[in-house]
């Protein structure tokens, strides 16, 4: 056993010098990176330059900044002004200017004008490109669509005379139909200010009719004390209503009515289509998306006239 582990374990002598050197040169690579690596030299700083670098630097920053800002007034089509009622299809380019829309909106009115585009309904502004829902939200209420120009200007000049009427002026002693009412006749209820009644026109002229006097408080600029001082003035005569043909209307017509969603709308042409005219309004509960409460509130505008 001695003998065995002696020759394994033991080295020769030139076994032992290799073994040295071999150490020796594993030592030498290993040192060598740290005696031959040269002193770094530091950088040579431009001072004039790195002064350059730095405004040039800032001026774009700030350039930045001032686009930002441009874009962001660029952004607003309809600046704060005094609004007045108008109708989209007359009014000239200076007037869109006083109601504080932009040029490029202006221009891009005026060329839909000019190709023969006529606005049929007040939410027909909402389909103007780059005009934001808010701002058509805030012109609608004013929006007065005549037939000609002379008509235009005689709604204007009737609201400019109830603008400046006096307080002596006569007053609504009997309750009148809402569902009829001119914008005249309620200026002359208790409470009223200069744009509500066209506001209150234009909100029913978007529904058809009001079915019941509770509607009136969903109109725009509508507060709960002035309704108060008008409901006693008021009243719905139900022959008045005006109400949807759901045999001949379109897609589209059904879906003026604000109760009546794209969707309904579109159910209520498919399940005609399929199934032939509708006999009673009940057949309405017969689509899957109509369960009672739509039904309870669509049904006060509709109509199965054959």
């Amino acid at each position: 056993m001695k003998r065995i582990m002696k020759e394994y374990f033991t080295f020769s002598k030139k076994e032992r010098i290799a073994v040295i050197i071999l150490l020796c040169l594993i030592a030498a690579f290993l040192a060598a990176p740290y005696f031959l690596e040269k002193e770094k030299q530091k950088p040579i700083i431009d001072t004039a330059l790195q002064e350059q670098l730095i405004k040039l630097q800032q001026n774009n920053t700030d350039s930045v900044s001032n686009n930002k800002v441009e874009i962001k007034n660029d952004s607003s089509s309809i600046n704060k002004v005094d609004f007045f009622v108008f109708d989209p299809n007359t009014i000239d380019a200076e007037g869109w200017k006083k109601l504080g829309l932009n040029d490029r909106l202006i221009a891009t009115i005026l060329n839909y004008r000019n190709k023969g585009g006529k606005f049929r309904t007040a939410e027909d502004i909402r389909k103007i490109w780059g005009l934001k829902k808010e701002d058509a939200d805030r012109l609608i209420p004013f929006v007065q669509i005549q037939s000609t120009t002379d008509n235009y200007n005689n709604y204007t000049n009737n609201y400019n005379y109830s603008k400046n009427k006096s307080s002596s002026q006569k007053k609504i002693t009997t309750p009148i139909d809402i569902n009829i009412a001119t914008a005249e006749e309620l200026m002359q209820l208790p409470g009223m200010n200069h744009s509500l009644p066209f506001r209150i026109i234009n909100y029913r002229e978007k529904l058809g009719s009001f079915v019941n006097l509770q509607q009136i408080k969903t109109a725009y600029g509508m507060t709960d004390s002035i309704y108060q001082l008008i409901n006693p003035y008021l009243k719905i005569d139900l022959n008045t209503i005006k109400k949807i043909n759901i045999n001949t209307a379109s897609e589209y017509e059904l879906s003026l009515n604000p109760n009546i969603s794209r969707d309904i709308a579109k159910a209520i042409i498919i399940y005609r289509n399929q199934h032939g005219n509708y006999q009673k309004l009940e057949d309405l509960k017969k689509i899957v998306f109509i369960n009672e409460e739509m039904f309870q509130k669509i049904v006060p505008y509709l109509t199965v006239d054959q």
